[in-house]
Parts: C-alpha cells; sequence; structure tokens
C-alpha cells in the first residue's frame, strides 16, 4: 500500500515540475524538492508537512522560477533527532545553513503556518537575502480572537496532534471548509505517518510556543515587500492575526480569500497562485504563470 502512495505522491511531483533531492547539513540529513529555473523560491511547509504540501502550488512557479521545497529537519524525510531541538530559533539556523548549502544569495521566500513562523523571523534575522516575503496563515502571533484550536488546547484537546486514524480524520475536518481531494490510500498513508510520529510531534508542538524574543517584537526588521494570504474560516489560527503582521510588517498587504480554512495553498490553491504571481509582478519580480485549476484529482499533502 505505501508503494502506491509513494508512486502517486511521487507523480504529484513530477506534474509540478519538481524531483527530489538530499543533501547534508551538519547533524541533519536534508530531502527537499527542487524544479524550474530563474529567480529562486524557497517554501516553507507548515507543522505536520513536508514540502510535498507545496506541489500545486509550485505547479504554475517552476516555469518561471527555480523553487524549492525541503522537508524542514523534524519532518518528512529529513531527518529527526531525539535529543535535537526543532523550536523556531534552531529551525530559522537549519534554514539559512540549507540557504547557503544550496548556494542561494538572494531569493523568494515563502511559509505556511509553522514555515510562516520560520520565513518571517529568516527575513527580520537575514534582511539581505530575502527579495519578497510571502506568508499564508502564519504562526506566531496573537490576534484580536483566539482560534479554535488555542480554546480547545488550553482545554487539554490538542487536536492539531493526531494519535490515531480518528484523530487523523477530525484534524481534516478542521483544516478545510471543503476538503480537497486526495487518494484515499494517500491519506491512510499520512494518518500512518502522523501516527507514528504523534510523540514526537507534541515535543516539537511545545517547542514551538515559546521564543525569544517573540516574533511581533521582530516583524518591523523586515525590509521585503510582504503578502499575507489568510483563510476567512481558519480554524487554526485566526485570522485576525493576518492584521498583526500587516500593521507591524512596513510594507506588508493582506488578501483573505472567502470560505477558506487553514490550507489556502491546498483547498483555493487558484486564488492563492494567482495572488501571489501578482504580487511578485507588483513587487518588480519575474511574474508567474498563474494558471486555471484544472480539477485533476491529484494527490496532495494535507497537514497543517
Amino acid at each position: 500500500m505505501s508503494t502506491i502512495a509513494k508512486f502517486l505522491i511521487g507523480l504529484e511531483r513530477f506534474s509540478s515540475g519538481l524531483s527530489s533531492h538530499e543533501t547534508q547539513v551538519e547533524d541533519h540529513h536534508i530531502a527537499y524538492l527542487e524544479g524550474g529555473q530563474g529567480d529562486p523560491i524557497l517554501l516553507l511547509h507548515g507543522f505536520g508537512a513536508s514540502g510535498d504540501s507545496w506541489t500545486r502550488f509550485a505547479k504554475p512557479l517552476t516555469k518561471s522560477h527555480r523553487v524549492i521545497a525541503p522537508d524542514l529537519p523534524g519532518w518528512g524525510r529529513s531527518t529527526r533527532l531525539e535529543k535535537a531541538s526543532y523550536g523556531y530559533p534552531a529551525q530559522v539556523e537549519r534554514v539559512h545553513k540549507l540557504v547557503q548549502r544550496l548556494g542561494l544569495s538572494r531569493f523568494h521566500l515563502v511559509g505556511h503556518s509553522m514555515g510562516g513562523f520560520i520565513a518571517s523571523a529568516y527575513a527580520a534575522t537575514y534582511p539581505k537575502e530575502v527579495s519578497t516575503l510571502g506568508l499564508l496563515c502564519a504562526h506566531g502571533v496573537d490576534g484580536a480572537e483566539e482560534s479554535e484550536l488555542m480554546r480547545s488546547v488550553a482545554k487539554g484537546d490538542n487536536w492539531l496532534v493526531a494519535s490515531s486514524l480518528e484523530g487523523f480524520n477530525r484534524l481534516l475536518g478542521k483544516l478545510f471548509v471543503k476538503q480537497p481531494y486526495t487518494p484515499k490510500i494517500v491519506l491512510h498513508y499520512l494518518a500512518q505517518s502522523a501516527v507514528r510520529n504523534c510523540r514526537q510531534s507534541q515535543e516539537i508542538f511545545d517547542a514551538m510556543q515559546s521564543n525569544n524574543p517573540p516574533l511581533v517584537e521582530m516583524l518591523p526588521k523586515i525590509q521585503a515587500p510582504t503578502l499575507v494570504i489568510w483563510g476567512d474560516k481558519d480554524m487554526l489560527i485566526h485570522v485576525s492575526c493576518a492584521e498583526v503582521f500587516k500593521k507591524k510588517i512596513p510594507s506588508a498587504q493582506v488578501r483573505v480569500l472567502p470560505e477558506t480554512g487553514h490550507m489556502p495553498l491546498l483547498e483555493h490553491v487558484q486564488e492563492a497562485i494567482s495572488a501571489y504571481a501578482s504580487f511578485l509582478e507588483s513587487a518588480g519580480a519575474p511574474a508567474a504563470q498563474s494558471t486555471r485549476d484544472s480539477g485533476e484529482k491529484t494527490p496532495q499533502k494535507v497537514m497543517a
């Protein structure tokens, strides 16, 4: 069964112009997807996911850019070391070492959820390296309202970390307003992986909750033009957080997608990529080729 699931995931990569690569960064073996030529775009995934969560979003980008989507250390096919910290400060520095390893001197940076925190902190720490910044439902600041996830966590129910197949299905119901098609065999494969790694994932979740300095204090240091994309029905990170990013980042603009949950890069990918392509063009970067969603039923990595 896993062989078929892996084949379908590989087929999705191929159709998006991406291929799988590996490299070593200090103690971590890092897997990443790469494809296309032109100005580089680095895509950072969210909690529980991998570089494969970006394949549909990346498909038009590979026609005009060099796109790189790593499995962040601790996730996907990259190394997860038992005694290592995968909190944000450590992850930012690992991404920096990966950037150096890949020979990127200046690039466009995009992050979703957990990856949005890392991307924001990276752009604030290494502003000369980041041409533009894209943030999708980014973690790291407190909005005017708490999300459903935060209210549940406060009651001792962290449904973001699935410890059973039933819990994984519950999570899927929270991620989307309307769940996009994913082959059942791929969902089962992803669910098994999530359940198998739930203890370590909970440890990473806990490490993500305390950061010094707080991200909100770092945001004013970001110099890159910034686009913030959010789903208006996001249950994991409340849409009111988008206004905090807009207020704190000097050159930020916000696009809220209606009837969209925490995964705009999957649920309404055409709207998300169209907004991002227009943003790149307005920032003076080569425009991505935004294409209409063909509606093909292709496998997608579905995690936060």
